[in-house]
């Protein structure tokens, strides 16, 4: 989809630089000008076509840049003072931080998931080859399920998984 976007938009500063250096160069020649009150004259379909094409992409142009929002989603519980609310990404971001205390991790992207009964925590990493990937996993686990429920007081978490979709090389390629 950012590759359609992007060819839209390029398609569409073309076609609206060379309109606009086309204009610039009937109203400077003379020549020029008596040949389009000519050519304006006799052909209306070819006014009619240009008028439709320019249309058309600013149509597209317009729907290229309408970007579908992503409906933030919040996590709610009751508390003896009323409700907090916290969003997932608010959630994700803060899980995120975990990073630091796994020196073989090298990336890791938390996705929240507000279910009935409480919250599951998908959580996607690439992990350092040479490591023990099954116990950097349930460590991970325990830690996420423990920083959840001790840092933002959510008790219900349903589950917590973690899937290695990664494992790099520890030697970076010269």
């Amino acid at each position: 989809m950012k590759v359609l976007r992007r060819v839209v938009r390029l398609l569409v500063l073309i076609g609206l630089l060379s309109a606009g250096l086309a204009l610039m160069a009937v109203a400077i020649s003379p020549r020029l000008w008596a040949d389009v009150q000519a050519l304006g004259n006799s052909a209306r379909e070819v006014w009619a076509s240009i008028g439709g094409g320019l249309l058309v992409m600013g149509v597209i142009f317009a729907l290229s840049e309408y970007r579908t929002r992503k409906r933030e989603r919040f996590l709610s519980f009751d508390n003896d003072g009323g409700t907090v609310s916290i969003s997932t990404e608010a959630m994700a971001d803060y899980i995120n931080k975990l990073i630091t205390e796994f020196p073989s991790v090298v990336r890791m992207k938390p996705n929240v998931r507000p279910k009935r009964g409480g919250v599951d925590l998908l959580i996607d990493v690439r992990v350092k080859a040479g490591s023990q990937v099954h116990e950097v996993c349930e460590l991970l686990q325990q830690r996420v399920r423990e920083r959840v429920v001790e840092g933002l007081g959510i008790s219900e978490v349903r589950r917590v998984e973690v899937n290695v979709r990664e494992i790099v090389s520890e030697h970076k390629p010269v």
